[in-house]
C-alpha cells in the first residue's frame, strides 16, 4: 500500500466520529461475575444481595450514562485501531520495500508508520482521560443508585408489613358491620348504628386500597429501576435481617478517615483550581468545613443506628411475648371460646405488635446502610 492510501486512511480515522451501539442493558456475562450469580441476575427474582448487579447491569439511569461516556470515548478508541492497523500494513510494506533494497521507500513508510502509532497513542491518551474524569461520577451515581434500590426495597416491605393488619382491620369492620345489620334486625341497634358501621367498613376498605396502590407503585419503581418492565411478573426478594456484627465493626473516629477519602463532593471540592492566594484560602477554608460535616454526620448516622438497635432488640422481646399470647388466643377460638369479633380485635392487636417489630427490624437494618454508605463516600455535605 502505498502513503497516499494511508494517509487517506488516516485522515478518515482522525475525523470518525461514530460510536458503537453500548447497548441499553448488559446482554453477555461480563467476565468479572460467574455464570451462577449471572444466571440468578437473569431470574424473575429480585434479591436483596443482586441490588448492586442490577444497577451496573440493568439499571437504565446508569446505562444511559456509561453509554453517554462511550459516545465520547469511542471515536478515539476507534481511530487509535485503524492507526495502529494502518501502522502494521506499513510496517509490512516497508519491510518488503527492504527486502527489494528500496531503503528509501522503506524508510518513508516505518516514518509513515511511526507518526500513526504516535498519533495512536494520543488518542488512547485522551480516551483514558476522559475515562479517568468521569470514573468518579459513576461510582458515585452508581453508589447512589444501588442505595436507592435498597431504601425502595425497604419502604416496599414496611408498607407490605402492615398489609396483614389492614387486611384484618378491615376483615372486623365487615364482620362488626354485618353484626350490627343483624342486631338492627332484631331491634338491638338503630340504622344510625349501621350507617356508623358502614362507614368504618368503607374506611377500611380505602385504606385496604390505599396500600395496594402504595404496593403496586413501589413494586413498578423497583423493577424499572433495576431493569424490568413496570409489568412484568417479578418476585421481590426479602430484605435481610440485620446484620448486628456490621454494627459491633462501626468506630465512627476510625470510619472517619475513610468517609472523608471518598466523599464525592469532597473529592469535586479538592479538584477545584485555585488561581490566587484568596482562592486557595478559600477552598481550604471549604474543605475544612466539608470534613467538619462529614464527622457530624458520620456521628450523629452511628448515634441512629444504636438507637434503632436499642429499638429493634426492645421489639423483638415485645413480640415474644405477644406471640405467646396469640398463641392462646388461636387455641381459645378454635375450641369456639371466643367469638369472631373477639377473635379479630385480639388478633388486630397482635398485628399491630408485629409490625412494629418488621418495623424496627427494617429500619435498622437503613441505618447500618446510611452508616455504611456514608463510609463509601456518600455522606450528604451540601
Amino acid at each position: 500500500m502505498r502513503p497516499g492510501k494511508k494517509i487517506t486512511a488516516f485522515g478518515l480515522a482522525c475525523l470518525m466520529a461514530v460510536s458503537i451501539p453500548f447497548g441499553a442493558m448488559a446482554q453477555e456475562r461480563p467476565e468479572s461475575i460467574d455464570e451462577e450469580t449471572w444466571e440468578r441476575l437473569k431470574d424473575n427474582v429480585l434479591e436483596y444481595d443482586e441490588i448492586g448487579n442490577l444497577v451496573e447491569y440493568y439499571n437504565p439511569t446508569y446505562q444511559q450514562a456509561l453509554q453517554n461516556i462511550q459516545i465520547n470515548i469511542q471515536p478515539y478508541e476507534d481511530a487509535a485501531q485503524q492507526l495502529r492497523g494502518a501502522a502494521k500494513e506499513l510496517i509490512e510494506d516497508a519491510k518488503s520495500e527492504k527486502e527489494d533494497d528500496n531503503i528509501m521507500m522503506s524508510m518513508t513508510y516505518r516514518g509513515y508508520a511511526k507518526a500513526y502509532q504516535e498519533t495512536a497513542k494520543t488518542f488512547e491518551k485522551v480516551s483514558k482521560r476522559i475515562k479517568s474524569s468521569t470514573r468518579s461520577t459513576l461510582n458515585s451515581a452508581r453508589k447512589q443508585l444501588t442505595s436507592g434500590v435498597q431504601q425502595l426495597i425497604l419502604g416496599y416491605y414496611q408498607a407490605l408489613a402492615s398489609k396483614e393488619l389492614v387486611d384484618t382491620a378491615a376483615e372486623l369492620s365487615q364482620a362488626a358491620y354485618d353484626s350490627t345489620l343483624t342486631q338492627r334486625n332484631l331491634g338491638m341497634a338503630t340504622d344510625a348504628d349501621v350507617q356508623s358501621a358502614l362507614k368504618a367498613l368503607q374506611s377500611a376498605q380505602a385504606q385496604q386500597q390505599s396500600l395496594t396502590d402504595t404496593l403496586t407503585s413501589l413494586k413498578r419503581n423497583l423493577q424499572f429501576m433495576t431493569g424490568w418492565s413496570y409489568d412484568a411478573d417479578v418476585e421481590i426478594g426479602t430484605p435481610p435481617a440485620p446484620d448486628l456484627a456490621r454494627i459491633d465493626a462501626m468506630n465512627p473516629e476510625q470510619d472517619l478517615t475513610a468517609a472523608i477519602g471518598n466523599n464525592y463532593t469532597l473529592l469535586g471540592q479538592r479538584r477545584v483550581s485555585a488561581k490566587s492566594t484568596a482562592d486557595l484560602d478559600a477552598k481550604m477554608r471549604t474543605l475544612e468545613e466539608s470534613e467538619a460535616k462529614i464527622k457530624t454526620q458520620l456521628d450523629t448516622l452511628y448515634q441512629e443506628v444504636l438507637q434503632n438497635k436499642a429499638a429493634y432488640e426492645a421489639s423483638l422481646l415485645a413480640l415474644e411475648s405477644a406471640n405467646l399470647t396469640m398463641d392462646g388466643n388461636e387455641k381459645k377460638y378454635s375450641m369456639g371460646m371466643l367469638g369472631k369479633l373477639e377473635y379479630l380485635q385480639l388478633k388486630l392487636a397482635y398485628l399491630q405488635q408485629k409490625m412494629s417489630a418488621d418495623a424496627a427490624s427494617l429500619s435498622l437494618v437503613q441505618a447500618i446502610e446510611s452508616y455504611s454508605w456514608a463510609v463509601e463516600g456518600l455522606a450528604d455535605i451540601s
